[in-house]
């Protein structure tokens, strides 16, 4: 049980965690355990907002080409009028040479309504158009990680059920020794049998007995690592519907071509170079004129005093209206070379992300190369396996019946039932893996789990 060995228990913890008074048990095959990730992974549900975030970005860069409307008002009171001094225009015999005059009264208000529409702006349509390339991204990414859960999901699920196959297992191969072992023990007693051959039965029983008990820690603990993974509770009951032979059917693989873009990690490192692109323009286009329209309608008053709700006053209290419409032009004549500096830095990095693409391109070539060899492999050690479990049944009832005929030696009886033991586990560790290399083929193909 080699696979036993290689299990990482991250949540020893958890594995004694009691379900809720009362609770059913929630039969689950994969597909099932597939569809509640689907609804219930925090990561799912993570990619999912990010997706709502971008799509919420790209209207935000929407919005600033649409009308902008805007009110502003504001009330102004002196508390000491300014003025001038201005030379006296009247002279007269005794008068000041200059006169301080104020022409502004205490009280002042303006309301103002305007409007600006943007015309014309090259940065704002690259922007747009990088906007949404940001959100095929996050689509893109959204997607990876429903892929990467439900492998997590299927491995997690796969491992419990060969974990608990081989508690079933050593169950039966307890049950079995415990009735070989009796079975040595009334021989002994009647002198057929020898106390080492009753020792060896025990010693074995023992070994199976504290191989059980790991088995059983490991298995708890990797029920909740697959409620974690699928974001169920840890306290809610659940049992695995599936076995490894019909999962083994579950999960077809054809002879599909190997096809570089339907793996999520091209398509999102082709987006990367898309927006490089855009990036570089967007810098360029931002040295041609921006042209924005506006539209603006004013209201201002000046008082001797606060009699805003009084009525029937003198002409020199009304409400004064003005209104403008017009363009305005600005571009960039010299930013100081930020926009060279700028533009030579996409450059490299979109260089850096050439790279990254021919890199992956050969190291996704090698991963499809070596899952369909290994899985290729498992096929034929499947195969072996299921004959070796054929021809150690066979000894091991052939030996029965020496033993029972009393031609056989209880030595060769417990050979036997140890290499069943062992043809049925290597079976198993066989089956199990070639799921598994099927998994392996799939992520390679960038196709899905169940299809």
């Amino acid at each position: 049980m080699n696979y036993v060995y290689r299990i990482i228990v991250p949540l020893v913890a958890m594995c004694f965690s009691r379900p809720l008074f009362g609770q059913d048990t929630l039969k689950m095959s994969l597909a099932d355990a597939l569809r509640y990730a689907e609804t219930n992974s925090a990561a799912i549900q993570n990619s999912a907002a990010d997706v709502e975030i971008s799509r919420q970005a790209v209207n935000q860069v929407t919005a600033s080409g649409l009308p902008q409307v805007s009110v502003n008002a504001n009330f102004l009171q002196y508390t000491q009028v300014p003025g001038n001094w201005v030379k006296n225009f009247v002279p007269s015999p005794g008068a000041p040479e200059y006169v301080f005059l104020q022409f502004q009264q205490p009280i002042a208000s303006n309301a103002t309504v305007s409007m600006n529409q943007l015309i014309y702006s090259g940065s704002f349509l690259l922007g747009l158009k990088a906007a949404r390339e940001v959100m095929d991204i996050s689509r893109t990414m959204a997607g990876k990680t429903r892929s990467d859960v439900a492998l997590n999901v299927s491995k997690a699920y796969l491992m419990t059920l060969t974990l608990q196959k081989n508690i079933s297992l050593i169950n039966s191969n307890i049950a079995l020794l415990e009735k070989s072992l009796n079975d040595v023990k009334a021989l002994n007693k009647e002198g057929f049998a020898e106390k080492l051959d009753v020792q060896r039965l025990e010693f074995s029983l023992t070994n199976l007995k504290v191989q059980k008990e790991k088995l059983l820690l490991a298995s708890a603990a990797s029920l909740n690592l697959l409620k974690i993974q699928i974001g169920m509770p840890v306290q809610n009951p659940i049992s695995l519907s599936d076995d490894l032979e019909s999962l083994d059917k579950t999960i077809p693989v054809g002879n599909e071509p190997f096809d570089i873009k339907n793996r999520f990690e091209y398509q999102l490192l082709n987006k990367s170079l898309s927006i490089s692109y855009l990036e570089e323009k967007r810098y360029k286009v931002g040295k041609f004129p921006t042209l924005v329209g506006f539209l603006q309608h004013q209201q201002t008053t000046q008082r001797p005093e606060f009699n805003f709700f009084q009525s029937n006053l003198t002409p020199n209290n009304n409400w004064v209206p003005s209104t403008a419409f017009g363009l305005n032009l600005s571009m960039s004549l010299f930013d100081g070379l930020r926009s060279k500096a700028a533009i030579a830095d996409v450059k490299i990095r979109r260089t850096k992300t050439m790279n990254d693409i021919k890199t992956f391109q050969n190291a996704a070539n090698m991963e499809y190369e070596n899952a369909l060899r290994t899985y290729q492999t498992q096929l034929e050690m499947v195969a072996v396996q299921k004959q070796n479990v054929q021809l150690a049944n066979n000894i091991y009832a052939s030996t029965v019946f020496k033993y029972k005929e009393g031609v056989g030696s209880a030595l060769e009886l417990l050979q036997a039932e140890t290499d069943l033991k062992t043809g049925q586990a290597n079976y198993l560790n066989a089956l199990y893996d070639l799921v598994m290399a099927k998994l392996e083929l799939k992520k390679a193909l960038g196709n899905d789990i169940l299809k």
